[in-house]
């Protein structure tokens, strides 16, 4: 069997002891790899065999060899059952053999006092269902209020489970211990009230321990219908020292565009959310005393998972992709999880039903409750984790357009009292970013039945690929992806670029492009026969070997036809203009506004004050780089040393210069009467020599372009103020 990296996959363990009688067992985990993870968990035997989930958290592929040992199998009639009363919960231990040392599992049930009043908490007002038809409404309510239990309304009542066991690494075994902080006398008698809820509730109790850590005050969000309402505060925990002794986990939480993309498929959809999500996860008692805090009025350890703690996340999303395994196992599919927001997706109301139904009953029996008006059942559009989602269909959550549409371009960004410019020409440019924007969408969601096409280019500075599908006779953008290069890598050859190029364009994609026949585009012919290579280096050989796991063909593209990719890998694109009208569908294609894709490694590119038609106009009259132009025209010169290195853009015909000393950089020829308005850009925030010229060296060229930038650096006023308010070094 084989499992790729971060794969989960149901699989069938058989026993090997194949006695009739036994029908449930208590299945233990015992392969030791932290690239695998399995969960213990009574299991129903069938034939010998029973069903489970394995994963592969590393980044690379597992063979398992047959015969392969998982772990140990206890017949359920071996485990001892033992009942401890504590507060409001019963404790029932079913788990663990008493001829071994198997650590016990222990299932948490509430007490009949709980789920009473769970039950007699929840009305129909608490759920929002006014959307659905009267004959949907009544469906839905049967369920949820015949399982009443899987919903919470109060500290008292929420749920407590222990499916998944909270272990703590530290670095230091020496135990954190800090003072408690002050807390406002105004505020003391609020403070004594949610910490006496807190005991109520079995959530924290007394404790004198060497750990602690201080108890703080987070001020709430205020409220918009009652402005003149005093501020009111949460308890929050300082574990800021914990946390640097605390290990990191190696538990990975989903990709949020795989998970929005896998969501998008369904028509219709379900959000429920855990209620008070860490505190339902119930901890050890030796770390019960880890997670002791001080207050001004006692000390407490907490008997919960608490918020703030860097590894609570991880364990939070074990214990739901646990439920949701379970779920995947008896047959209930759609359900995705991150945190405590958890999305059911269906195809009909009738679908839906079933699942939610599904969903009810395995919180139950993980005593997991709900906050019922959080819930929001059967809508056809969500907004979940930043993006509203509908089918086959993803875009940013209104608010967050809004916020961008409102933006006010009057921010104090001085620095050292270097003042704050915004002419018309950067407000013209923001208006067109804004518009391209929102006016119309960049990226499909991939269709999985289409062949993937990847268009990939590579420049001096950087490379890119865009991952393309065609749709209604046009190519359209899924994904998009680019690369800053290293100054090592500025060094490669041009082919050995563009190989690079598609080596790491197919590795961004490769949850796309693996296990299918993709079209690779390229404007490199010699590429076409990559297959052919003699004698690669070490590094050129582990490109292709990598290649050699995917099924694609590669095609040729003119490089006057390569201008969507050639647009981020070009750093920077001086001649790019944003077109709000643009004659072809694909020109609207720009790094920017995709959900899911990679950010585009690039710095703001001022240059674009200077238009394309600038720049021919001025080195048409310039009467040095006008000979350049006239030589290069004239095919009997255009080998001539003298013109070496200069060459005509194909696409905006401004005449370029190919820097070898700059790892091949193109840079634009700068006219005469252009040279002060170029420095003038790259020195627009006033910074030092070295820097300018880094920056002018890397857009432009010109003979004695470093003497120009030096006296141009040092003559500038507000440079020479700025240099004077450098602070010196203390210690020095």
């Amino acid at each position: 069997m084989i499992l790729q990296p971060q794969e989960s996959s149901i699989v069938k363990l058989c026993l090997k002891d194949t006695r009739e009688n036994i029908s449930e067992i208590f299945f233990q985990p015992t392969i030791s790899s932290y690239d695998i993870e399995i969960h213990p968990a009574l299991h129903t035997v069938k034939n010998s065999c029973f069903p489970t989930v394995l994963r592969n958290l590393g980044n690379k592929t597992i063979h398992f060899n047959k015969g392969q040992v998982f772990g140990e199998a206890t017949p359920s009639f071996l485990l001892k059952t033992n009942e401890n009363t504590n507060d409001n919960i019963e404790i029932e231990n079913i788990c663990g053999s008493p001829n071994n040392n198997t650590p016990m599992c222990n299932l948490i049930t509430p007490s009949e006092d709980i789920l009473k009043e769970r039950k007699d908490e929840l009305s129909e007002t608490d759920f929002k269902l006014e959307h659905l038809t009267s004959d949907q409404k009544d469906l839905l309510l049967e369920i949820l209020l015949d399982r009443s239990a899987a919903f919470s309304k109060s500290l008292k009542t929420i749920g407590c489970t222990d499916r998944v066991i909270p272990t703590f690494n530290f670095r230091s075994h020496n135990p954190i211990k800090t003072l408690p902080f002050d807390i406002p006398h105004a505020i003391q008698g609020t403070i004594k009230e949610e910490l006496n809820e807190l005991i109520e509730a079995g959530l924290i109790h007394r404790n004198i321990s060497q750990w602690s850590s201080p108890m703080v005050l987070v001020k709430k969000k205020q409220n918009q219908t009652n402005p003149h309402k005093p501020a009111s505060y949460r308890m929050a925990l300082d574990l800021r020292l914990l946390n640097t002794i605390l290990e990191n986990s190696t538990y990975p939480l989903p990709k949020i565009p795989t998970l929005i993309n896998e969501i998008s498929k369904y028509p219709f959809y379900t959000t429920i959310d855990i209620c008070k999500a860490y505190w339902q996860i119930l901890l050890p008692e030796e770390m019960q005393d880890v997670l002791t805090f001080t207050t001004p009025f006692a000390i407490f350890a907490n008997r919960r998972l608490v918020f703030g703690l860097k590894t609570a996340a991880s364990i939070f999303q074990a214990l739901v992709d646990l439920l949701i395994d379970e779920l995947k196992l008896s047959g209930t599919t759609g359900i995705y999880a991150y945190q405590d927001d958890i999305v059911i997706g269906a195809h009909s109301f009738q679908e839906m039903h079933n699942k939610i139904r599904s969903v009810l009953d395995i919180l139950i029996k993980y005593n997991l409750t709900l906050s019922p008006e959080k819930c929001v059942f059967f809508k056809s559009t969500i907004d979940y984790l930043g993006f509203n989602i509908s089918h086959n269909k993803i875009q940013p959550i209104t608010s967050n357009i809004l916020k961008i549409l409102a933006f006010n371009h009057h921010v104090l960004l001085n620095k050292k009292n270097v003042p704050f410019q915004w002419t018309p020409t950067h407000q013209e440019a923001f208006k067109k970013l804004q518009d391209v924007f929102f006016t119309k969408p960049f990226v499909r969601l991939p269709d999985w039945d289409t062949p993937f096409v990847l268009n990939t280019d590579a420049s001096g500075q950087a490379i890119s690929g865009i991952l393309l599908q065609e749709h209604e006779g046009k190519l359209h953008p899924i994904s998009y992806y680019s690369k800053t290069l290293s100054n090592s890598e500025r060094n490669y050859p041009a082919i050995k670029l563009e190989l690079f190029a598609i080596y790491k364009s197919v590795h961004a994609f490769k949850t796309y492009l693996y296990n299918t026949n993709f079209k690779i585009l390229t404007n490199s012919k010699p590429l076409l026969h990559y297959k052919k290579i003699a004698s690669p280096t070490d590094i050129v050989s582990r490109w292709l070997l990598y290649l050699s796991e995917f099924q694609f063909t590669c095609e040729h593209i003119p490089g006057k036809e390569n201008t969507l990719v050639d647009f981020l890998s070009r750093f920077p694109v001086n001649q790019t203009e944003i077109s709000n009208t643009p004659q072809d569908e694909q020109e609207l294609i720009l790094p920017v506004v995709e959900a899911h894709c990679n950010t585009i490694n690039a710095t703001s590119d001022t240059s674009l004050e200077i238009s394309t038609k600038t720049w021919l106009k001025e080195q048409a009259d310039d009467t040095h780089t006008n000979e350049i132009i006239q030589l290069l025209k004239n095919p009997s010169l255009k080998d001539s040393n003298n013109i070496r290195g200069f060459y005509i853009d194909p696409t905006t015909h401004i005449l370029m210069f190919k820097s070898h000393r700059k790892s091949q950089a193109e840079l634009i020829v700068v006219p005469k009467s252009l040279q002060h308005k170029a420095l003038d850009i790259c020195h627009i925030s006033h910074t030092g020599l070295d820097k300018t010229y880094q920056i002018v060296s890397n857009r432009y060229y010109w003979k004695g372009v470093y003497i120009d930038t030096k006296n141009f650096v040092l003559s500038c006023e507000q440079y020479i103020k700025n240099k004077s308010f450098t602070p010196k070094h203390a210690n020095k």
